[in-house]
């Protein structure tokens, strides 16, 4: 045309940014692999990993630790592109790799924001944990004492020192720095699920380490400041103290046989009618005397004042003598009480 001449000699300064072949895969180049590698990610994993996305040029047009949280998907799943779909299995946790995706792999000839079309792509991934939705918690006895007869069971109260941290070893919380164990009822709720299994069927003076998938911990949401979304929880625990629980659905039992004349007992006054006052006084002095035991780890006067709801069953904050029944004698009840 216009701009070159007829037989002119050209010369062209090249510099080249990338280059493929439509029939080439991914490449994975790994950098480091921890020693231990217990499991693999497979599909239906889901994964949480740091990332540098970089053409091949080296130009940086994406990092997730510039936005200070992982990335976190499913793999093998379609969630991501095919070839970082495909470089995410197969991974250790705590391992580095570089995944080199072609663009029929990765976002094609269009490209997407500052991804150029028909870019090469460059991921230097670190792995920080994965998981699968069907995990269950994992228990490792690290030290069990040769006596351990009494187990611990739903209900028991129980005392432990404990260092909690993620799969890559960050540290999340520890009983030790704050000089106090941590005291719970178990199987009452008032710890994770994930947790309330790993304590199950241990005795005082065991180590394990107890590890909680997310599904069985805080979930996708995590704990905001203190636990990511998603995270594989690690326990270190010890166990120092159990006080063994009651039978499931009682709150106080007798040590001895029941009085016959139980509902005149507690009736002080014998008006016929029993105050939450002294039902209160009542079962202090049973539980004083070794009479009676109430549900260890919980609080007195909350246990007290359920027990006396349950018997005071028309609600008038008055227990008489026709509303007033020991647990056995309503089986079909479900209440903790007497």
């Amino acid at each position: 045309g216009k701009e070159i001449p007829g037989q002119a000699s050209l010369v062209f300064d090249v510099v080249l940014l990338d280059l493929h072949n439509p029939k080439d895969g991914i490449t994975i180049e790994n950098q480091h692999v921890p020693e231990s590698c217990e499991r693999r990610s497979q599909t239906g994993d889901f994964l949480r990993y740091h990332y540098n996305g970089t053409l091949l040029d080296g130009t940086l047009f994406d990092s997730s630790y510039s936005r200070n949280h992982t990335y976190d998907t499913y793999v093998g799943k379609g969630y991501v592109i095919a070839g970082m779909d495909e470089g995410l299995l197969g991974v250790c946790t705590g391992e580095k790799r570089r995944i080199i995706i072609p663009p029929h792999l990765g976002y094609g000839e269009e490209g997407r924001g500052k991804i150029p079309g028909s870019a090469v792509l460059v991921f230097d991934i670190h792995v920080v944990d994965f998981h699968n939705p069907a995990d269950s918690v994992s228990v490792t006895v690290n030290y069990k004492p040769s006596n351990c007869t009494v187990l611990s069971k739903k209900g028991d109260y129980l005392k432990y020192h404990y260092n909690a941290s993620l799969l890559d070893g960050t540290l999340l919380d520890s009983t030790h720095s704050l000089g106090k164990t941590y005291n719970i009822v178990l199987g009452s709720g008032q710890v994770v699920v994930g947790m309330d299994m790993g304590l199950q069927d241990m005795c005082v003076g065991e180590r394990r380490t107890v590890v909680i998938p997310p599904h069985l911990g805080y979930g996708e949401d995590g704990v905001e400041g203190e636990v990511p979304g998603s995270a594989v929880l690690v326990f270190d625990i010890e166990l120092l103290e159990l006080v063994s629980g009651l039978p499931e659905g009682y709150m106080f039992v007798w040590n001895g046989e029941v009085s016959p004349n139980l509902f005149e007992e507690i009736d002080q006054n014998h008006d016929g009618e029993v105050l939450l006052e002294e039902f209160s006084e009542y079962i202090q002095a049973q539980v004083d005397s070794g009479k009676g035991k109430l549900a260890p780890g919980f609080d007195f006067e909350k246990i007290v004042k359920n027990m006396f709801t349950n018997q005071d069953r028309d609600g008038n904050g008055k227990v008489t003598a026709e509303e007033f029944k020991l647990k056995d004698q309503e089986a079909k009840e479900e209440h903790d009480e007497l």
